[in-house]
């Protein structure tokens, strides 16, 4: 796969650097760290390919893009089990089963750490990345196409 940081001195995007970082961030588990961490890898990632260093053959990117693909897939899944989480569960009448009730809700929605905000912070992460990628494929066809007019001169 080919992915180059060219600040970097040209270095592969491998075990180390921005999808590593994000990686790392998914297997930890869902935690304010570990989202805060995929956060910036992603930035990274984003601000690297905007500013042209970042840049990603074909291949690469469709494999990268397959595996973002793959995470919007259960993204989605996640949104859809999130919808259950938010509806106010029916505990009962009684005081407690509407507290009770109310608190499982809250636990789904509203909150900063709640199942839907945290679903939504990944779906900023997915974009991200996949913008980041989208940049880096064009920065590298825009480097590719100079150094065919280069040739042709």
């Amino acid at each position: 796969m080919g992915v180059n940081i060219p600040a970097d001195g040209g270095g592969q995007l491998g075990s180390t650097g921005f999808i590593a970082d994000i990686v790392a961030a998914v297997q930890t588990g869902v935690s304010d760290q570990a989202l805060n961490q995929a956060k910036q890898a992603a930035q990274g990632l984003k601000n690297a390919a905007a500013s042209g260093q970042l840049r990603i053959t074909e291949n690469g990117f469709d494999a990268l893009m397959a595996a973002i693909n793959t995470g919007y897939t259960e993204l989605s899944g996640l949104y859809l089990a999130v919808n259950n989480v938010i509806q106010t569960p029916q505990l009962g009448t009684g005081p407690y089963a509407q507290r009770v009730a109310g608190h499982v809700q809250q636990g789904g929605t509203g909150l900063a750490n709640s199942a839907d905000a945290v679903v939504e912070q990944w779906q900023q992460i997915l974009d991200d990345t996949r913008d980041a990628l989208v940049q880096a494929k064009k920065n590298y066809e825009d480097n590719e196409h100079g150094n065919v007019r280069v040739l042709k001169s």
